[in-house]
């Protein structure tokens, strides 16, 4: 009877740590299936790029109390219409950070960097809004950047790795305003289009010159720029189990095996350019899209439900605008997203600079078309909360203490409906 009772002791613990997990997660975005879940809602990111205010130069080294002020108006833009997350750049090329050695190898962060981000998160939940950091960006790559070392040159990559991604995502894994990590925007803009290789999974041919990827001319190998995401998306699970990650992709044509066309980001491609590593996957997609001559193309996103392009995770529109928008107005994309499958849109740009973006007040009206929605059957809660009295878990992971009361009342319930039962066998 004494070792029955032992081994409903073990059990009752480990039920215990499961309770635990369980109610921690749930206070962080997370994945279920084709949906962002949040508080155990079904969530559908609705909000804005900032993506800068000063190019490259907003966060580390002292830049960002130039740019905190434009930041902080954003947030208050995005959270007066309704929307709940904001999409921001970091390094970009690594103009201003990491901080580099003559050599192209990252030393570590800069004093600044973390204290910065914590801030511009911290900011952000005050608003209910979640934050994405982009790291970097092939949509516009010089020759000689920082971040061509990184992504031709291995030992150049885990310099960045080890010295500055994991401390990073490290210090703000227990940030609840953090959102998702995204390593690269539009990493087409720098891959080699054409290429046929006999592991298909580096294989470019179902991209075509008219289409304009390749756009800086660079003609990075596929091979290369897998490696270059997997090792840091390993890397970022690895320091952060509970992370979302992803990557912007110029648009749905690397991200599906439809439409004659072949996901570049499968779990199984971006293992095989790891080397096998278990974190090395993106835990939802992020696709971009404007008008090609004044329309948009049949297979784009605001022409097709999200069920189109078949893929098993969450899926982003993660730039657009009215003005490059074939004919449609802000609040018609906004509700299309919302209505069609996708689990969030991200109107371009704070800035409201560029032919490409749509003016702060076009795209308030198109945030503030769904501002109010919760259909569970469709895109799901937008007003979300995660400013709801206190900040964050502590450090060594701790929980508040109103979570461990809800944690202690969920587990005598299912304590005494298990106790129940084991009694009923023993006896």
């Amino acid at each position: 009877m004494v070792g029955c009772y032992g081994r409903v002791n073990s059990v009752v613990f480990l039920l215990f740590l499961c309770f635990c997990d369980r109610i921690a997660a749930q206070r962080f975005l997370s994945v279920s299936g084709q949906n962002l879940t949040l508080n155990g809602d079904k969530v559908f990111m609705s909000g804005m790029n900032q993506a800068w205010y000063i190019y490259a130069n907003d966060f580390g080294n002292g830049r960002y109390n130039a740019s905190r002020p434009e930041f902080l108006k954003a947030m208050d833009e995005i959270h007066e219409s309704g929307g709940n997350s904001v999409r921001v750049w970091v390094h970009v090329q690594g103009e201003n950070t990491p901080m580099f050695n003559s050599s192209g190898y990252v030393t570590g962060l800069d004093p600044y960097i973390i204290g910065d981000m914590t801030d511009y998160v911290r900011q952000a939940q005050s608003r209910n809004i979640l934050v994405n950091f982009c790291l970097w960006s092939c949509a516009i790559l010089q020759t000689g950047s920082h971040l061509e070392g990184l992504l031709y040159e291995d030992e150049k990559l885990f310099s960045y790795i080890n010295n500055a991604l994991k401390p990073m995502v490290g210090a703000l894994k227990n940030e609840r305003g953090l959102g998702i990590w995204e390593i690269m925007n539009e990493p087409a803009g720098c891959i080699e289009i054409g290429m046929k290789t006999e592991e298909k999974c580096y294989d470019t041919t179902t991209l075509y010159p008219w289409e304009g990827a390749d756009w800086t001319k660079k003609h990075i190998p596929l091979e290369r720029m897998l490696r270059f995401l997997s090792l840091q998306a390993d890397a970022i699970h690895s320091a952060d189990p509970k992370a979302l990650v992803t990557t912007g992709s110029w648009t749905y044509r690397t991200i599906t095996d439809q439409l004659n066309r072949r996901n570049f980001y499968s779990d199984e491609c971006l293992r095989l350019a790891s080397g096998g590593l278990p974190g090395a996957y993106f835990d939802l997609y992020q696709i971009h899209t404007y008008q090609t001559l004044f329309i948009y193309l049949p297979h784009d996103p605001f022409k097709v439900s999200a069920s189109v392009y078949n893929v098993s995770k969450p899926l982003i529109i993660g730039e657009f605008s009215q003005n490059q928008g074939g004919g449609m107005t802000s609040p018609e994309q906004f509700t299309w997203a919302y209505e069609h499958g996708y689990s969030g849109a991200w109107s371009w740009d704070a800035l409201g600079s560029g032919q490409a973006a749509d003016d702060v007040p076009t795209q308030e009206r198109g945030m503030g078309s769904i501002k109010d929605r919760n259909d569970q059957s469709k895109g799901g809660r937008v007003n979300i909360t995660i400013n709801d009295g206190y900040t964050n878990r502590d450090p060594e992971g701790f929980i508040d203490i109103r979570d461990i009361f809800w944690i202690i009342l969920n587990f005598l319930g299912a304590f005494n409906v298990f106790l129940t039962s084991v009694v009923k066998t023993l006896l």
